[in-house]
């Protein structure tokens, strides 16, 4: 039986930057949770017309919406609920997104896709929660009148009134689909969402206009690259041999506490496997003119200038960003999962992990900040062996030597700051782990969603089974992962 014990802790003075998944503010959630109170039952069908005409209802504020009465139930049954479904819909939104618009760009690198769903997560903070702008109305109308999901599926409406964006609202009305209904219905949503944004960035971000392939240059070095695809050597043994069974990671010498791993599930699609298994800076090694590719290029009379192959970097680059929001979706998942467990109270089974349904909106982003670690990435990456899953003598031999010394050798090289070594090579390795989630996401979605959450569930086990009581998290993060992750500067 897993057991877990969440304690509030104390609202840091510095912000956490740096945090893959942002809670709302509590501030503005506590402000809204008073007045979320200040409901009004609506007739269905007045529904199409509470947003655009106020002669009807005077007594409105101009904060109130519509939402499902379900919703509106479930947010008075617990007031933590905002925190899940703000999480919850606003990861779903943002690795969804990123999936679309690779889709869109075509062969588009993963700084150019996540660059576009940055953009989106301020579109919708700044212009959808400005009340004078008109994609203001237009999404607040959308939220309870869309033509899609909403209208057809909810019957019973009522006016909420709340103090904090329209942002939030339409990441909990997310979250709260994202509960209830089937996933493929909340993808519509967001297709309607992604179609809003597209059209208020028509002027900036037109998807016929970008031209990843230039010219004949381009299409050799996309045949190139494929056939490097389709010969290098896969370690399967290093990957999937049988001594998977007895892997496992370490997360503080000082407490000797292991986390046992599930078998690394194994990708059948050689395309996925070997983009997944390459960082995205092994474009340059592929450039070394003792590697194979280099010499096929200059074969055909072209050089090996870095700036000439960015094609290739953003070909591989798409994963580790799609593995990022991906992985921080199935925290939010999970810690709302065990804390509805424990709330539900009843016996508990070897499935369920007790985590305590008030958890602070702190102590959520802590834990979710602890689970997407690039120092916890770093170690998945080196037990499950992903950095050497490709059979390349040269690409190997020089990322131990330039890219991973400390890692490889235990010694640091001369003249660097351990910590900022440190830093730098999880933060390396642990794209590695990010990749292959991505490509296993795409491949067997069903496999990557149970896969890392039997992970992190072993990993709050150990977490919890390692705190006294009267430790908090936040030491919790010196003491087992050997870092601490509050402010700009981590001390190892």
């Amino acid at each position: 039986m897993l057991t877990a014990r969440l304690r509030p802790i104390p609202i840091p003075t510095s912000t956490m930057k740096g945090n893959r998944g942002k809670a709302i503010d509590s501030t503005k959630l506590d402000v809204a949770g008073d007045n979320m109170g200040k409901t009004t039952a609506a007739p269905s069908d007045h529904r199409h017309y509470l947003h655009t005409t106020s002669h009807h209802h005077q007594a409105q504020s101009k904060h109130s919406i519509l939402i499902p009465s379900p919703l509106n139930a479930l947010l008075h049954s617990d007031r933590h609920m905002k925190y899940h479904f703000y999480n919850l819909g606003g990861d779903f939104i943002r690795v969804s997104a990123y999936r679309r618009f690779k889709q869109l760009f075509r062969i588009g690198g993963g700084s150019l896709i996540k660059e576009i769903v940055f953009d989106l997560s301020t579109f919708l903070k700044r212009e959808v929660n400005d009340e004078k702008s008109g994609v203001h109305l237009q999404f607040k109308n959308y939220l309870t009148s869309n033509s899609t999901i909403l209208q057809k599926k909810e019957t019973n409406w009522c006016i909420c009134d709340h103090q904090f964006g329209l942002r939030n609202w339409l990441f909990i009305v997310f979250g709260y689909m994202l509960q209830t209904y089937r996933e493929e219905e909340v993808h519509e949503c967001l297709d309607d969402v992604i179609k809003m944004y597209l059209n208020a960035r028509k002027n900036r971000i037109d998807p016929d206009n970008i031209r990843i392939i230039r010219d004949e240059r381009d299409n050799f070095t996309l045949a190139t690259f494929e056939n490097y695809i389709n010969t290098v050597e896969i370690q399967e043994d290093l990957l999937f041999g049988s001594t998977s069974s007895t892997r496992f990671v370490t997360i503080s010498p000082a407490y000797n506490q292991r986390i046992y791993l599930p078998p690394l599930p194994k990708l059948h699609n050689r395309n996925l496997l070997v983009k997944a298994l390459m960082h995205k800076e092994f474009y340059r090694l592929l450039l070394d003119p003792r590697h194979r590719f280099a010499q096929t290029m200059q074969s055909h009379n072209y050089d090996l200038s870095f700036g000439e192959y960015g094609l290739i970097r953003k070909e591989i680059s798409f994963l580790d960003g799609l593995g990022d929001f991906f992985l921080a979706q199935e925290t939010s998942r999970l810690i709302f999962d065990l804390c509805r467990n424990n709330s539900k109270g009843g016996v508990t089974t070897e499935e369920d992990s007790i985590l305590n349904p008030n958890v602070s909106s702190q102590t959520y982003n802590l834990l979710k900040m602890i689970l997407a670690t690039n120092t916890l990435m770093s170690k998945l990456t080196k037990c499950y062996n992903l950095y050497q899953g490709l059979n390349d003598p040269i690409i190997n031999t020089r990322i131990a030597d330039e890219w991973i010394p400390y890692t490889t050798t235990g010694v640091l090289p001369r003249g660097k700051d351990v910590d900022e070594v440190r830093i730098y090579e999880e933060e390396f390795l642990g794209d590695f782990f990010e990749s292959y989630m991505a490509a296993l996401l795409i491949e067997q979605p069903t496999v990557a969603k149970s896969f890392i959450r039997e992970i992190y569930k072993q990993l709050i086990s150990v977490m919890t089974k390692t705190l006294p009581p009267e430790v908090t998290y936040q030491n919790w993060t010196m003491n087992i992962l050997g870092r601490n992750i509050y402010g700009k500067k981590e001390v190892a």
